[in-house]
């Protein structure tokens, strides 16, 4: 058996893909869902690769070779749950879900008779893997809008790993296509860039995905209603008589109770401080006041921050204290949010007064 340089990229994959599946498989953590998703598309990789490499093996098989496109109508499903499994607290694995692998079904059914798909209808894997690719991101700008409307703390939207591993995906696949439809894009010795591609994107989802176990806290049904909320009344903006009482009372309840230094306060949780139904206290923040939850508390922070970096009753009191003790958690969103309310950056804004 003589092995190419080229072959050796495919083996590593199938060895990486293996490895780390059996690692996230062995996970009991609190991503458990989550990592079982992750370690099935590993898996499927690693299967794939291989069916690719068998002729290394000496394992070549008609089998194999008729059903090779059909890993890519198993990897878009699994990717785009495995996103649900991070967006959603309580996501549960449904018989239902198993419809969304029937094309691959079909084509390794067909397979086992003799008979290759891949050949008439292999390239439709590509309009599936967008498909899912299209739908995984719908869900994070859903996600994205449900925390803005009920949640208070930037931290929570962070999906910039989701984000990233998406991405790498999608470069990879469009290597993919350039390869299949237009021209080689095999480098040195034979040496396939979409083959590197998948050994980078391997890594990213392993290093990445185990080194951060707790990304996303995750949004409920209650959450996702909350947040449709606004998009559900038809009532005019402006608040009627009772409704200015009521949010006099809310912002006076704000400014006296200090409650926005919580990082993790929610819509719920003031409602249940203001002994308010969450839906109304939603209401009257998005159609009354014309914001979402998040800026709404926002705006608390950052006047107390203000007041804070002008006001110093302590000299060596730093911006990253005032930033905790104000209520936010990630000093990138704080100098974000401080920026757009004030048109200054928190250190800009203290020199400023300082030298007033």
């Amino acid at each position: 058996m003589i092995v190419q340089v080229s072959d050796i990229v495919p083996v590593f994959i199938v060895f990486q893909s293996l490895l780390f599946a059996i690692v996230l498989l062995t996970d009991n953590g609190p991503k458990r869902t989550s990592n079982r998703f992750l370690a099935s598309f590993l898996l499927v990789l690693g299967l794939q690769f291989f069916a690719l490499a068998s002729d290394i093996f000496n394992m070549e098989s008609a089998f194999l070779e008729a059903s090779f496109c059909a890993y890519g109508f198993i990897y878009g499903p699994l990717l785009f749950f495995y996103s649900r499994t991070l967006i959603y607290k309580t996501f549960q694995f449904r018989g239902s879900m198993l419809l969304h692998l029937i094309p691959a079904a079909l084509f390794i059914f067909f397979a086992a008779l003799g008979n290759s798909l891949c050949s008439p209808f292999g390239s439709l894997l590509y309009l599936s893997l967008f498909s899912y690719i299209t739908m995984a991101v719908r869900e994070m700008a859903g996600y994205r809008k449900v925390i803005r409307d009920t949640q208070s703390s930037n931290a929570q939207i962070d999906l910039k790993w989701l984000q990233w591993t998406i991405l790498i995906f999608s470069f990879t696949l469009c290597l993919d296509m350039v390869d299949h439809f237009l021209v080689s894009l095999d480098i040195a010795a034979g040496i396939s860039s979409i083959h590197l591609a998948i050994l980078v994107l391997i890594n990213w989802i392993f290093y990445k995905g185990l080194k951060q176990p707790q990304i996303f806290l995750g949004i409920s049904k209650s959450d996702e209603m909350l947040a449709a909320n606004k998009l559900d009344s038809h009532v005019q903006d402006i608040p009627s008589e009772e409704e200015v009482e009521e949010l006099y009372r809310i912002k006076e309840f704000m400014q006296s109770s200090q409650v926005y230094t919580n990082a993790e306060l929610s819509i719920t949780e003031l409602a249940s401080k203001l002994d308010l139904p969450p839906r109304k206290l939603s209401y009257l923040i998005n159609r009354k006041l014309n914001q979402n939850f998040m800026s709404f508390v926002n705006h608390y922070r950052i006047e107390m921050a203000k007041d804070r970096l002008t006001n110093m009753s302590d000299s060596g009191e730093t911006i990253l204290e005032i930033m905790y003790e104000v209520g936010f958690n990630s000093k990138s969103s704080f100098n974000t949010t401080f920026k757009q309310n004030t048109g200054f950056t928190p250190s800009d804004f203290r020199k400023n007064r300082i030298n007033s």
